[in-house]
């Protein structure tokens, strides 16, 4: 099944838009980084694959935690993207960046010890077959873990976007009881995806949602920077095409509501929940 929606959104303004916010969004998702290096078996020496590695901000964690001996080879199909992760990891013999997505393209590299993916697993039109691709690339005994957001939760979600669905309308939703379509979203249901790794072979398989935090010391001026890029309401935008002062309307009614969740620093510090999953190669 193709996935060339994916590649399109990515290599066109969504990749640039998180390039060029990509230090912002590194402080907004810092603690759900922190949280899935956690729960991997990293160690000296271990090769690790990285899926949708993005800007690079994960994978150069990973280096420095599998080094000295060990290496990680990230995966995007975002031109925009990989161009800024080979920038920022020049002069690493340790870490590499490819343009494949592995739903549909040849990966002759095998042999990982780990398999990861930082809010970049939700992206495939045919996720099993991903993850079966992935499982082959993993030795016997090799982790998988990745995470993305939850349904429920999230008003760095919900929020911006229940204010711009005033104005614009609905962002459309599949029918009950289809398959959820690649996306921010789409790896919300705990019970769907275990049952998808199962599908694809892996064993040990295990999901759960945790709470944590989304902060960011730049407090609503940086948070204001980067919402229309991120999320569901970026895709609603590009569906509806509001103008420029139609956004800015929207912008000052999502201000407004986010300023609740405004620290005494002045930063922003709200809560977000993601759901976690884990699963080892036979």
């Amino acid at each position: 099944m193709s996935n060339r929606a994916t590649h399109d959104v990515w290599n066109g303004q969504s990749g640039a838009d998180w390039a060029e916010h990509q230090p912002d969004l590194d402080l907004l998702l810092g603690q759900s980084m922190r949280r899935l290096a956690a729960l991997l078996p990293l160690a000296p020496g271990r090769q690790v694959l990285e899926i949708g590695s993005g800007a690079g901000s994960f994978s150069l964690a990973l280096a420095h935690a599998v080094a000295p001996g060990g290496r990680v080879l990230g995966l995007d199909v975002s031109e925009p993207l990989l161009r800024l992760a080979r920038a920022r990891a020049e002069g690493r013999g340790d870490l590499a960046f490819a343009k494949c997505d592995i739903q549909t393209d040849a990966l002759d590299a095998a042999g990982f010890d780990i398999c990861a993916a930082h809010v970049g697993m939700m992206f495939f039109s045919d996720p099993v077959v991903a993850l079966t691709r992935l499982r082959r690339r993993l030795t016997s005994g090799g982790v998988i873990v990745f995470n993305g957001w939850a349904a429920r939760g999230n008003p760095w979600f919900s929020l911006p976007l229940g204010v711009a669905e005033r104005h614009l309308g609905p962002l459309p939703s599949p029918p009950l009881g289809e398959t959820p379509p690649p996306g921010p979203l789409a790896f919300a249901d705990v019970t769907y995806v275990t049952g998808l790794l199962r599908q694809a072979g892996y064993r040990q398989v295990e999901g759960w949602q945790e709470t944590i935090a989304i902060r960011h010391p730049g407090g609503l001026d940086a948070l204001m920077q980067t919402l229309a890029y991120v999320g569901p309401i970026s895709t609603l935008y590009r569906l509806k095409q509001p103008g420029a002062a139609q956004k800015a309307h929207i912008a000052g009614e999502i201000r407004e509501a986010f300023s609740a969740f405004v620290d005494a620093g002045g930063g922003i510090d709200m809560p977000g929940t993601m759901a976690f999953y884990r699963a080892v190669a036979p």
